[in-house]
């Protein structure tokens, strides 16, 4: 599991350009499931962008904390 926390600064994965700090950290839950049960929660995460100054909101499988 990641490590990422509010006042990160965090890369989108497939953007790398597309970098900022991170607002809020938060868990979704998953509207499927298997004849086991149900599936655990999606985590994602809001930064503001560098870039444009937009808020993006992305699953936090796909951002990368930048370790500087």
């Amino acid at each position: 599991m990641k490590t990422i926390r509010v006042g990160d600064k965090v890369y989108h994965l497939y953007h790398m350009s597309n970098k900022g700090l991170v607002t809020e950290v938060y868990e979704v839950p998953v509207r499927h499931g298997n004849g086991a049960g149900p599936f655990s929660k999606v985590r994602r995460v809001k930064f503001i962008s560098e870039l444009d100054g937009k808020e993006y909101d992305f699953r936090i499988a796909d951002v990368v904390k930048d370790n500087t």
